[in-house]
């Protein structure tokens, strides 16, 4: 039986593939897209679980890459990784198939199968059947890209089979641009749901233990705030002649965003609906921040 590889070794694939992606997209351009999607993505839910809108913030291009470089580093390098390995694999699996056209066909017929259950599980999971099925959040992507590229493995190991190699080395760089693209777009799916479930736990972190995230902060204000919230205490400084004649303290420190301090109460990751302050960062406050570890303990009321 002829060789079914069809041409160049492994390495000219992944060469030639990079090559047609190259001419779609700078890889520089997708790179940094990709970091500052992924890391939007993440702060955008982080935020919002926190009680504040996403317009409310303004991050430089730096802060988002940060956030995003968790959420790419194990999806990316996986993805590398398989590409890798993909050329190597389809060498063997033709070198030990070649030599018997009913090993090869047995070959494509479960992959073909394996194929069809993959993505009957992707289709199950994006239906939320069953309803019981407490479902992570990589199954949909993970079986439908992998459903997707063994039935289009196996249809070209099919058109292998019955047809013999493909002649055209641009059909070949068609084949494996495709199967590349199929590998890309479920992690690109799998990384942004893993991008907003890791800004919803960042949010969880702070709500539960602030005081392992968050250093506490005293607020000075030369007029009467009105802050409320749970562990808030408002004072008024004996010196009638200081700048800053009102006190708060019993707050964290959330972050400084677009000429905005935002503050939470210490006692608001356990109450129900407490606030997140926004107070104007244009020196009409005066702010001091100290690391305080300790827990500060809340009454039921709070």
């Amino acid at each position: 039986m002829a060789d079914v590889g069809g041409g160049d070794g492994p390495g000219q694939d992944i060469v030639r593939v990079g090559r047609i992606l190259a001419q779609i997209v700078a890889p520089t351009t997708f790179i940094a897209s990709l970091l500052m999607y992924l890391g939007t993505v993440r702060l955008n839910n982080m935020y919002w679980a926190l009680g504040i809108n996403s317009s409310m913030l303004s991050f430089p291009f730096q802060e988002y890459v940060m956030a995003s470089v968790k959420v790419a580093d194990e999806p990316l390098a996986l993805v590398l990784l398989l590409l890798l390995m993909a050329p190597l694999v389809h060498a063997v699996l033709i070198r030990f198939t070649t030599w018997h056209r009913t090993a090869l066909a047995r070959t494509i017929l479960i992959l073909f199968t394996l194929g069809a259950v993959s993505l009957a599980v992707a289709v199950a999971a994006m239906a939320d059947w069953p309803r019981s099925w407490d479902q992570p959040h990589f199954v949909k992507p993970l079986f439908l890209g992998l459903g997707a590229i063994l039935l289009v493995y196996s249809a070209y190991l099919y058109t292998t089979l019955h047809s013999g190699p493909l002649i055209s080395s641009t059909g070949q760089i068609v084949q494996r641009t495709t199967l590349a693209a199929l590998a890309l777009l479920p992690m690109l799916w799998y990384m942004e749901d893993r991008a907003s479930e890791m800004g919803r736990e960042a949010a969880k972190a702070i709500r539960e233990h602030p005081e392992e995230t968050l250093v506490a902060a005293v607020v000075y204000a030369r007029q009467r705030l009105n802050l409320e919230g749970p562990g808030i205490d408002e004072s008024l400084l004996p010196d009638p002649n200081a700048e800053f004649r009102y006190r708060y303290t019993g707050l964290r420190f959330l972050i400084e965003s677009n000429r905005q301090y935002f503050l939470v109460p210490v006692c608001w990751g356990s109450t129900p609906g407490a606030r997140t302050i926004a107070l104007p960062a244009d020196g009409s406050i005066r702010l001091e921040t100290l690391n305080v570890m300790t827990k500060q303990p809340c009454s039921k009321g709070h």
